[in-house]
Order: C-alpha cells, then sequence, then structure tokens
C-alpha cells in the first residue's frame, strides 16, 4: 500500500473518530438528566466554571442548607464580600471535598465557610450524582468516581459515572424539550443561591432552638466517610493557609446532640463553629419564626437576607477580606435584573407588616397593582400607608371617601393609574394588560353588603375582607404574584397566596 493511500485512509480514520466522539457527546449531553428542578444543583455547579479566575475570597460548602440559606449577593452588597455557595442537594462531605478541589483549580478563597448538616446524612447514589455529572473530566473526577463507587451503599458500577450515557440510555422515550437545551437558563442560580417563594407557617420557637435539648438524647452516629473526608477537608485547608469556620444554619430538625458532635470536632481539630440553632444566634440575626423558614429544614428567602447579612458582617470582623465594592471593575458575572425581580417577588410573598410590604413594592421594577376597597375607609388610612400608596402612584385620597362610597385602582408599571370613585354603589375597572391578560377590579357597596372583587386572567383571588384588597402582578414574569387584604381598624394585613 502507498504512503499516499495509507496517509489518506489515516486521514478517513481520524475523520471518524472525531465525528464518532462529538456525536456520542452530543447524545450523552442529551439523554442525561439536567438537574434542573428543586434546588437547581446543574447551575450552581456549572456557573462555578464561568467564574473569574480569582475572583472569590470565600467559598462555602454544603447541601441544600446553603443553597437556600445563604446569599452571595447580598454579602456583596451589604460588605463587600465575594462568596459562593458550591452546595448541593444532600451532598456529602466527600463530594464537597472533591469540588473544593476542582473549586481550587481557578480560585484561591481564603476562608472557607462549611455547613455541617452533611456530617450526619449518608451519602445517596442519585444525589451524588448530580455532583459527578456536573462536574469536568480530569482526574480529580475520576478520583471522585472511585471513592464514591468503592462505598458499601453505593451500587454503580466506576463505568456508569464516568460515561453517563451507559446509565441514561434508556431515557430516550423520555426525552422533553428541556433535553435538548430549550428552557435551560443558568440566571436562576445566583452565584449558587436559589430564591424561594415560600414560607413554612406553624412551626414551634421552642422546638426549633437547642438550647434546652439533652446533648446525649437522640444520638446520631457519624458515618465514618463523612468523618474521613471532614479530615480531609480540614487537612487541604491547614496545608494550603485557608480559615476553615463550621457552622450551622437554622433547621427544624437539628438536634443538641447533632451539635454537641459538630463541637467536639471544632474542639478536636481547633475551629469555629457557628450554630444558628442556638437562641443567642438566632437572636443576633433577627430571626423570625414566621417569616423566616422555607420548609421544616431550609431558610427563607427573607431569613436568607438576614442569615447572610450576619455572616458577612462576622467574616468582615474576623478574616481580613478585600472589600470588593471597592473595585469598579468587579462583576458578580450575575443576571442582576432577574436577581433584583425575583427576590423582590419573594420578599412580597413573605413579608406580614403592612408598611414593610408597601415599601417593597415601591422597589419592585415592573408590575400592575390592583387597589379594591371592601367597606368604610374613609379616615382610616395611617400616614405611612397613605404615603407609600401615593409612592406607587395612587392620586385618590383614600381618607377623603365618604360613607357608602366604592373605590377601585389598577396602578400600571409606568407610573400611570385608572382609578374610580363612586356613590352609585359599584366602582369597577376592566380591561387587558399589555401581555393581553385580562383583568376586573370591582368595589361593590349594595343592600348593606360590601365586597371586593381582583380578577387576573379569570382568576378571582380576592380575599375579600373589610379594607384594601390589593393583588400584585408581575409585568416581567407573567404571574401573579400576592393578593393582600390591609385591615385599616387592626392594622394587620391577611395574605392568601403564602404557603403555609
Amino acid at each position: 500500500m502507498s504512503k499516499k493511500r495509507i496517509l489518506k485512509n489515516g486521514i478517513k480514520a481520524v475523520a471518524f473518530l472525531v465525528i464518532f466522539a462529538l456525536l456520542f457527546q452530543l447524545a450523552t449531553e442529551v439523554l442525561r438528566t439536567k438537574w434542573t428542578e428543586d434546588n437547581q444543583d446543574r447551575y450552581v455547579l456549572q456557573n462555578l466554571y464561568d467564574l473569574d479566575k480569582d475572583s472569590l475570597d470565600v467559598l462555602l460548602l454544603g447541601s441544600s442548607q446553603i443553597i437556600y440559606g445563604v446569599d452571595p449577593v447580598e454579602m456583596y452588597d451589604h460588605a463587600g464580600i465575594s462568596a459562593y455557595c458550591l452546595g448541593g442537594s444532600a451532598a456529602s462531605l466527600m463530594s464537597n471535598y472533591y469540588w473544593l478541589i476542582e473549586a481550587e483549580k481557578t480560585q484561591n478563597p481564603s476562608v472557607i465557610l462549611l455547613e455541617t448538616s452533611s456530617l450526619l446524612e449518608e451519602a445517596r447514589e442519585y444525589q451524588e450524582r448530580k455532583r459527578v455529572d456536573e462536574m469536568k473530566l480530569s482526574l480529580n473526577k475520576l478520583q471522585f468516581i472511585r471513592s464514591l463507587t468503592g462505598l458499601d451503599n453505593i451500587s454503580e458500577s466506576f463505568l456508569s459515572y464516568l460515561i453517563p450515557i451507559a446509565k441514561y440510555h434508556s431515557r430516550w422515550s423520555e426525552l422533553e424539550a428541556l433535553d435538548f437545551g430549550q428552557g435551560l437558563n443558568s440566571d436562576v442560580a445566583y452565584r449558587g443561591f436559589n430564591i424561594a417563594e415560600q414560607c413554612k407557617k406553624g412551626l414551634d420557637y421552642d422546638k426549633m432552638i437547642i438550647d434546652n435539648d439533652d446533648p446525649e438524647e437522640d444520638v446520631r452516629e457519624l458515618y465514618s466517610y463523612q468523618r474521613e473526608y471532614f479530615e480531609k477537608i480540614v487537612e487541604y485547608c491547614q496545608e494550603n493557609d485557608i480559615e476553615l469556620v463550621l457552622f450551622k444554619t437554622t433547621k427544624y430538625s437539628w438536634k443538641g446532640s447533632d451539635s454537641a458532635q459538630v463541637q467536639a470536632l471544632a474542639d478536636q481539630y481547633g475551629l469555629t463553629y457557628l450554630d444558628f440553632n442556638r437562641e443567642e444566634l438566632m437572636t443576633a440575626y433577627g430571626y423570625n419564626i414566621e417569616t423566616d423558614m422555607k420548609d421544616y429544614d431550609h431558610l427563607s428567602t427573607l431569613g436568607a437576607k438576614k442569615f447572610s447579612d450576619y455572616l458577612a458582617d462576622y467574616l468582615t470582623a474576623n478574616y481580613d477580606l478585600p472589600d470588593r465594592r471597592e473595585d469598579e471593575d468587579y462583576d458578580l458575572q450575575i443576571n442582576q435584573e432577574t436577581y433584583n425581580a425575583e427576590r423582590t417577588d419573594a420578599y412580597l410573598l413573605l413579608t406580614t407588616d403592612p408598611v414593610e410590604w408597601l415599601e417593597l413594592l415601591t422597589e419592585h421594577s415592573a408590575c400592575y397593582i390592583f387597589i379594591a376597597t371592601n367597606g368604610d375607609v374613609g379616615g382610616m388610612v395611617s400616614d405611612e400607608i397613605a404615603a407609600l400608596l401615593a409612592q406607587l402612584g395612587l392620586k385618590t385620597d383614600l381618607n377623603a371617601l365618604s360613607s357608602g362610597e366604592c373605590f377601585a385602582a389598577l396602578l400600571t408599571n409606568d407610573g400611570a393609574s385608572v382609578e374610580e370613585v363612586t356613590a352609585s354603589g359599584q366602582a369597577k375597572i376592566s380591561g387587558t394588560l399589555d401581555d393581553d391578560v385580562s383583568y376586573k377590579i370591582v368595589s361593590k357597596n349594595k343592600n348593606g353588603t360590601s365586597t371586593a372583587e381582583l380578577t387576573i386572567d379569570g382568576d378571582d383571588s380576592s380575599i375579600n375582607g373589610a379594607g384594601l384588597n390589593i393583588r400584585v402582578y408581575s409585568a416581567t414574569r407573567g404571574v401573579a404574584l400576592e393578593t393582600v387584604c390591609i385591615d385599616l381598624e387592626t392594622g394587620e394585613m391577611t395574605c392568601k397566596t403564602r404557603s403555609g
């Protein structure tokens, strides 16, 4: 065979291998699970690779406790701290260790905050797979897979983690638009933080705090591999001159015995341990059990704001960290517009004080506000509420309304308003918003009975309580956010869409 023919065949073989590799990679990406629901693991982990080199000063490791409990953008806004939450749902300390090694390839944090829930949680196969799938191929990933598949409770093979298509090849019949990249949006995780519009009500404060727990009751055994990788993290930080701080976010299922075990480890290795299930620290960051829990074990977005401010102040007071706000070229590398909108929306859903709620509403950049009175309101509106309504664009002086008069209003997202006052028994405004969503606002006072109706896109979610009935619609997100009623006699606010 001639050299020319050999060269030609070689080129064909190389081209075939390249095309095969590209198609194989494409098929793998389509078939593999995207991990974009709930904790948004895909974006929390993948966004780390997009950060500018050496742009992090504080790295947080842990599970979903930090994904919902610590807001690095708030830490930056509050104290100029550059932080990132490298967490994952039910992440083991093993995966935290290997992701720490991964982060250190491009970042050089001087402080690591380790959330301690993982010490007492068993590594779960489907949760750990998320952490493996999102890591780029490297020696570090190979070592991670080898360690993971060495655990007794992990049944999947090394090959299934290394070559995901070996695990996901049967998903072809389940494929959706998301699997082909449609709907993927990395803007939903902000430096590892997820904004959540939920609030858990009715929790018992005395059960939340651990001050009165017996540290020798309900003792959970530390998993040996969790302790092993805890020690590896400690050793790594010591070798690389990184300050390591242990902390525990406020969590309903955390016990005094759990805290005692972590404190013993902290004492053994000379580490600081901050347990925010102790009343002193909960009080220090302004914890409110009525608004600050997303569910039993995770902070709400409002709770995360308070908690993040406290952490930022603690870090500033105890460690030599730069204030990145002083660097005009520093970039948080997030979509600031979507972050501001989502966070404001979340705060609206979590705030129970009418004045605070209206203040938040004045900060909302794009929303429609529907207002209908139920009963007499004249002379009952406080100066604070009246001023905030005026700031939102309301022209009518509600305190000047006479007995029996009805009032309806639409405040638009461009600062304009449509308002109607009538003594004839019904004030009504109806129409269509810019996105073709229909609305109807009705205030009635007939035959001694008063009612309020706020209908958006055919849905009337009015509370219909005495006082001011208000409903908020997000123009940017195209969703009705919150329905409230402010009782002007008691000053209390009832909220309909709040979870509980």
